[in-house]
């Protein structure tokens, strides 16, 4: 394998000292003259020489990496937010470095010390550490964070989230107006800040209609981490729903955490015999693009995912332009709205 060319064996071959043969190549403004600058122009190019972008940045204190760190980049609601994030970076010439954690707090550890040692001034994060150690003690050393719709602990970052318990609550509302009273709910690990608040929503709005809180209802997963073949929210989908039917809930509709979960719990029902909605309705939350592609159309509650990306990496650019202080340096709160489509039914007195 040829040796890679250095700007020295660039300067060489032009016969310049090795400031010129940097200036020429790395600093337009630089008032090089117009010969010189591109005599070395074709040294490098006959040389075939590729700048170390990164180095560069590196002596220049001028980095334009942004982290995203996110728990499952084959959850479509984390990919659209992504597409979102990196709509915005893209215009401002940023580059978006990503870090797909697979729900493991130690892969998330590791990925923040190796976005540190980069240099890399920003990291938008939905943080697996419920703690929020980590993020607190990288914060401490001066990196920024914008919080993507988690809320760990004593981390006092600005970011974007959603209202997930009144998404909930405005789930099992709509339930209940379609004569549904028996409502289960459906959820990953409730280790996460989201569903918990999902959980209280959900628990609000059966008391809030004089309906019992039944802890028998909730249907919680076991686990967050599935291997690289399977995708641990549909898994969860399928667990719950055969849960359900083992044990004979009389539930007559199922909210779930999240469109994922949902499609998992639908396909195992349908599976074994049990139809939706005709038999149990089942109702999702993020309104990701296939709930409205598969079948049954999934009723969800729409969480809009790639306004939220552009709004986090324009609150990230915000507060790296202003060294940390921002007048974009609060968190948002966005409000879910109920998308009606066909998998729920409504009960007839």
């Amino acid at each position: 394998m040829a040796k890679q060319a250095t700007i020295r064996d660039v300067a060489k071959l032009a016969g310049v000292s090795l400031a010129t043969a940097s200036r020429a190549l790395n600093n337009p403004d630089y008032p090089v003259d117009a010969r010189l600058r591109q005599k070395v122009r074709e040294a490098a190019d006959k040389l075939e020489y590729v700048p170390n972008v990164m180095a560069q940045a590196l002596r220049r204190d001028t980095c334009r990496d942004i982290g995203l760190v996110i728990p499952n980049v084959s959850n479509p609601f984390y990919l659209q937010t992504m597409l979102g994030i990196n709509d915005v970076l893209a215009q401002k010439s940023y580059q978006m470095i990503l870090c797909n954690t697979m729900r493991d707090p130690a892969q998330e550890r590791s990925y923040l010390r190796q976005l540190f040692e980069r240099q890399t001034k920003g990291v938008i994060i939905s943080t697996v550490d419920e703690s929020g150690d980590v993020v607190r003690e990288y914060a401490r050393r001066g990196m920024k964070f914008v919080l993507l719709d988690q809320l760990p602990d004593g981390v006092e970052s600005p970011g974007i989230h959603f209202d997930s318990r009144a998404g909930a609550r405005m789930a099992v509302e709509y339930l209940i107006s379609q004569g549904h009273r028996r409502i289960a709910f459906a959820t990953m690990p409730m280790t996460r800040w989201t569903r918990l608040e999902m959980h209280k929503g959900y628990r609000d709005a059966h008391l809030m209609n004089g309906l019992p809180y039944d802890t028998s209802l909730v249907f919680e997963g076991e686990t967050d981490i599935a291997g690289l073949s399977e995708d641990p929210e549909l898994q969860a989908g399928r667990d719950i729903a055969a849960r359900f039917l083992r044990e004979g809930c009389r539930a007559t509709a199922i909210v779930c955490n999240n469109d994922m979960v949902a499609i998992g719990v639908i396909r195992t029902l349908l599976k074994n015999g049990t139809r939706v909605p005709e038999d149990v309705s089942v109702m999702g939350f993020d309104d990701i693009p296939l709930a409205s592609a598969f079948l049954p159309a999934l009723t969800t509650i729409h969480c809009p995912a790639a306004e939220t990306g552009r709004l986090a990496a324009l609150m990230m650019l915000d507060m790296l332009a202003n060294d940390g202080g921002s007048s974009m340096a609060v968190s948002m709160n966005l409000t879910p709205s109920l998308v009606v489509r066909d998998s729920v039914r409504e009960l007839r007195p």
